[in-house]
């Protein structure tokens, strides 16, 4: 502690009493850092309550990607068995004992096995470029998709459906999202992957 040099003209009394009143503004100035810093921690606490609160407010505030589906049963049947969903593709509903892999398939593969994936959180991209006048652009578009699910397969499948009546459908378990060429972009698609890719009711590493 730094002394004022005219101490040492103090007599002993009054030096004793200068130095009660050194020591006492000392605490007295440590007691009000110390609620200094207190009231900038609360602050800063409640600052971070305050925009954290508003962030999830403002992400819990945006609508998903695609529409809702009803869901339907999830019981296995046997491969072969005749089922009635309530979408094209189907979002849910009975379906085989085997899932589908993921990955790129260039043939049709039965709603069965595709179902099972989408039950265990897998994202279906199904696609009929030869639906409407746009086939070359919407091949085009297919391509792109083709490096996207190459380079990340887990629990996405990309498959063609003649039977789809649009030139794209993405799908999860209760959820679709079907569009044209003219409105086709990855960041639609990488929307309702980061969505609902690893959200069905069943919770598998694969």
């Amino acid at each position: 502690m730094d002394t004022d040099t005219s101490v040492q003209y103090f007599t002993k009394k009054e030096r004793r009493q200068y130095f009660k009143d050194q020591e006492r503004l000392k605490k007295v100035s440590e007691k009000r850092k110390r609620k200094i810093i207190k009231s900038v921690s609360v602050l800063a606490v409640l600052l971070f309550l305050t925009l954290g609160g508003a962030f999830l407010v403002v992400n819990s505030s945006k609508p998903l990607p695609g529409q809702a589906v009803a869901v339907l049963g999830r019981a296995h049947v046997p491969v072969g068995t005749k089922v009635t969903y309530n979408s094209n593709p189907p979002t849910s509903g009975d379906h085989y004992a085997t899932p589908q892999n993921g990955g790129v398939y260039n043939s049709p593969i039965p709603d069965g096995y595709l179902i099972h994936s989408l039950e265990h959180g897998y994202v279906i991209i199904s696609y009929n470029c030869d639906f409407g006048k746009n086939k070359n652009a919407c091949l085009s578009f297919v391509n792109q998709l083709k490096q996207k699910v190459d380079s990340d397969s887990w629990k996405l499948i990309l498959i063609p459906r003649p039977v789809l009546d649009a030139n794209f459908a993405l799908t999860a378990w209760g959820r679709i999202d079907k569009f044209n060429t003219t409105a086709a972009t990855m960041d639609r698609v990488n929307s309702f992957i980061n969505a609902f890719r690893g959200a069905g009711p069943e919770n598998t590493p694969n």
